[in-house]
């Protein structure tokens, strides 16, 4: 399915937390998979070596937001947050 005109969770992709994740359709939560990858994907610097931010796999994003906004203490997390810190350590 193309999830490109599908609206994500949230008002933003900067302001969705996993309250919003958790009110979501399934269709709402990849699309904000898509567009948290385009993000934190995006220019990074002027460095010749790194000219884009580490991503995730879609699925790995999607479980990876599956698994910590099941728990009650992170309905306020913002979304990218969490992507962007798992990203690092993924690589690029």
């Amino acid at each position: 399915m193309d999830y490109s005109m599908v609206p994500g969770v949230g008002a933003s992709i900067r302001s969705a937390n996993c309250t919003d994740w958790e009110k979501g359709t399934i269709d709402q939560r990849h699309s904000t998979v898509i567009k948290l990858r385009q993000f934190a994907g995006g220019p990074v610097g002027s460095s010749a070596g790194i000219q884009n931010g580490p991503v995730l796999t879609d699925e790995r994003a999607y479980n990876l937001l599956q698994s910590y906004c099941a728990n009650r203490f992170a309905r306020g997390f913002k979304l990218y947050k969490l992507y962007e810190r798992a990203a690092a350590f993924v690589g690029h």
